[in-house]
């Protein structure tokens, strides 16, 4: 009998060929991406902070959670010395297994503490925490309440963070003691499952990536390949008194506009709130007259400072107050100049100017006014440049998307090696370069 953890049930009940993958071919698991690995460091941070919400806690898994019986056995030495907070508590039962963040006593009653990097209470967080409550009970541990401990989206960082602003708790025993019942008859379900030898016939399907990516995709995706597109009877599209008329509409100087941020689930600055999205650099290519050359500029903020300040003066310096500022998804870098303006009121008055200058190039392939078969009847900016325009691509640059941006910039708070920082700073430039010259090549064409 294998002994199923939080991890393992919730796996398992979302998709129980992954559970069977996961005991008996743990090779074929794929790797785990850099976004993947950014969650994974969110979550341990954030459940880091919230150990302070219960300061002088003890650490029962003291870091090394593959040690399990050394947890549960030190977690049980913990209680009966009478330790008031617990972090990594470890229980089991024998059939399961589970690590309660935080294990509180107080004035004489158990209350268990789940925290979560999101900043509400999803519907998946009830399973996990209703299997935690059925083991610690099980294992003998009665508790008062088990809560769910998750971010404040509405908490802006002054100062030195405010745990206590920082997290909202939601009491769930209530939600999940009616799940309890079924929880025994589940497990037998997996058990059963395990020991048949063999995967159970799964179909792929929503479940491979809500709420969160399977990882074993990339092995359940070889045996069904996706059948190759015929694209004999598509044709390209333009409509070019559709085209001309977003050109007409531009006025010179054209400025072409990106911006990268980073979405830190604790607020790195001032005026910023858990998971906003915090422009960090912009690039900005200038062409003054139709035909004429074109300028670039560029902006890379300096961590540990925050990058807004200096991101919008020297922004509102270049751009002046006439010409057509382009972006690629005019959504994107409009709500971020709004939230700027928000959060730095001085400056309110000048980007506010700007929205009415915005024109979005996304538009016309958005509207499907130009389309190729080669987008694939995508009209991100990655799939329409290397339609358009062979050889130029974004393959031969280190970072190749947005999501990698943001999290080379967030190293950068931490990384103490000069080459390094240098490195990691000479290739978002580049990156962030090549989405705006995309954008000049991608209007001249048109």
């Amino acid at each position: 009998m294998k002994t199923i953890s939080k991890s393992s049930f919730i796996r398992g009940t979302k998709c129980p060929k992954s559970l069977y993958l996961h005991f008996f071919q743990p090779e074929e698991r794929d790797e785990i991406s850099e976004g993947q690995q950014s969650i994974f460091d969110t979550g341990h941070s954030v459940g880091t902070y919230a150990q302070q919400l219960f300061p002088g806690g003890i650490d029962a898994s003291r870091g090394q959670h593959e040690k399990i019986p050394e947890a549960i056995t030190y977690t049980q030495e913990l209680i009966r010395n009478g330790q008031k907070v617990i972090y990594e508590a470890a229980f089991s039962d024998g059939e399961t297994l589970c690590y309660m963040d935080i294990l509180v006593k107080d004035r004489g009653k158990w209350l268990a503490y789940e925290v979560k990097a999101s900043t509400s209470v999803k519907d998946y967080h009830v399973m996990d925490a209703a299997f935690q409550y059925y083991v610690i009970t099980r294992s003998g541990l009665p508790l008062e309440e088990i809560f769910l401990v998750h971010l404040n989206n509405q908490y802006v960082r002054r100062g030195v963070i405010d745990v206590q602003q920082l997290f909202t708790t939601a009491p769930m025993k209530e939600t999940i003691l009616p799940l309890q019942d079924g929880i025994p008859d589940e497990l037998k379900s997996l058990q059963e499952m395990l020991n048949a030898g063999t995967a159970p016939e799964v179909e792929m399907g929503r479940h491979c990536n809500k709420p969160y990516d399977c990882d074993f995709i990339g092995f359940c995706s070889r045996p069904l390949p996706q059948p190759l597109a015929n694209k004999g009877g598509e044709c390209a599209i333009r409509n070019q008194e559709a085209l001309d008329e977003f050109k007409s509409l531009l006025v010179w100087p054209l400025f072409f506009m990106d911006f990268e941020t980073i979405m830190p689930a604790i607020p790195l600055h001032d005026e910023s709130r858990p998971y906003q999205q915090v422009p960090f650099q912009y690039s900005l290519h200038v062409q003054k007259e139709q035909g004429g050359p074109v300028e670039h500029f560029e902006y890379l903020g300096t961590p540990p400072e925050d990058p807004r300040p200096l991101f919008i003066q020297t922004l509102l310096s270049r751009l002046g107050n006439a010409g057509s500022i382009i972006v690629w998804n005019q959504v994107f870098e409009t709500l971020r100049l709004r939230e700027i303006a928000r959060d730095f009121p001085s400056c309110a008055d000048k980007v506010e100017s700007l929205f009415e200058r915005v024109a979005d190039l996304m538009a016309p392939f958005r509207k499907k006014h130009f389309s190729t078969p080669e987008m694939n009847g995508s009209y991100s900016l990655k799939a329409v440049l290397p339609a358009l325009m062979q050889g130029l691509s974004y393959g031969d640059l280190e970072i190749q998307e947005g999501s990698s941006a943001s999290h080379t910039y967030e190293n950068l708070y931490f990384d103490a090696d000069p080459e390094s920082v240098a490195r990691k700073r000479e290739n978002l430039l580049r990156y962030c370069e090549m989405d705006t010259m995309s954008m000049v090549r991608i209007l001249d064409m048109l």
